[in-house]
């Protein structure tokens, strides 16, 4: 194999990691997005259990 497709193969290689990994933090963004939002929108109903009702607005 000649210098410079040795090189391209190379310089392929590492932008296809990159790309992965990209993908891989985008991926676990998202999931912790989704997570969030959950725990957001459970986290009023249970708010409920721990205060009493006098103490609600």
């Amino acid at each position: 194999m000649l210098h410079h497709e040795f090189q391209a193969a190379r310089q392929a290689a590492v932008l296809a990691r990159a790309a992965q990994r990209r993908l891989v933090r985008q991926a676990e963004r998202d999931a912790k997005a989704v997570r969030t939002t959950a725990d957001s929108t459970s986290g009023a109903e249970s708010r409920k259990h721990y205060f009493p009702l006098w103490r609600r607005a």
